[in-house]
């Protein structure tokens, strides 16, 4: 029992098994041995302290159980608008797949749309899908209720009719136009990763794209980043 009080504390009060270990350094252990990595080698095989030393086996399986119940508690009280509706557009059946990495700011997906508006014009956009997640409902374009269409607030905005264009960054990303080139990238601010949308440039990292055909809009792609540090 006492020893199961004691790996829980250490696994809630730290972050690492490193940070559990520097904890039970003394400042003669430093300066004798004059290698923190040495001076954390004997204390995980027992040595150099009086007190009992968990392993980093059982730290790391019990801190791995409690981030996934952590994980799962998350995802319960999380409202997916997705669930158990019967989707038959091919973007929103991806997007639905992506819904709750998106609202537990895991992942990053941008989606880019083309499509015509309720005036009959052509309008794009490059779609920020975890802000609209927030301020949305959902469940109306998953149930096919409404379609969606691009926003004068999303990320870009394009009208091919009228030749309107605008940008806007957000709290997930910045947007950087090239006025030379007419292309666009978005830089993630969770992690600072770079997302080139133009086919032919490589993003940063942990980047995907999906291009989608047979949908109901005339030009669809999404673009998933696996996001190192997730957005609160």
């Amino acid at each position: 029992m006492e020893e199961t009080r004691e790996l829980d504390h250490a696994v809630k009060a730290y972050m690492t098994y490193e940070d559990y270990l520097d904890s039970m350094l003394t400042k003669d252990d430093l300066m004798y041995l004059e290698d923190k990595e040495m001076c954390r080698e004997l204390l995980s095989l027992g040595f150099h302290s009086n007190r009992r030393i968990i392993s980093r086996e059982v730290f790391d399986k019990k801190k791995a159980e409690i981030e996934a119940q952590t994980k799962d508690l998350k995802s319960k009280e999380l409202k997916i608008s997705s669930r158990g509706v019967e989707i038959t557009d091919k973007l929103l059946q991806e997007l639905a797949k992506r819904e709750e990495d998106n609202l537990t700011g895991c992942l990053a997906t941008i989606i880019f749309l083309r499509t015509e508006n309720n005036k009959g014009e052509e309008v794009s956009a490059y779609v920020d899908f975890s802000q609209r997640l927030k301020t949305e409902d959902w469940s109306l374009y998953f149930t096919g209720k409404e379609k969606l269409t691009p926003k004068l607030t999303d990320l870009s905005f394009y009208n091919w009719n009228k030749d309107i264009s605008l940008c806007n960054s957000n709290r997930n990303f910045d947007v950087v136009p090239d006025t030379n080139t007419l292309k666009l990238s978005f830089i993630c601010k969770s992690d600072g990763c770079t997302i080139h949308v133009n086919s032919k440039e490589r993003s940063s990292r942990n980047v995907f794209r999906m291009d989608l055909f047979d949908t109901d809009f005339s030009q669809a792609a999404i673009f998933d980043h696996v996001v190192d540090r997730p957005i609160p």
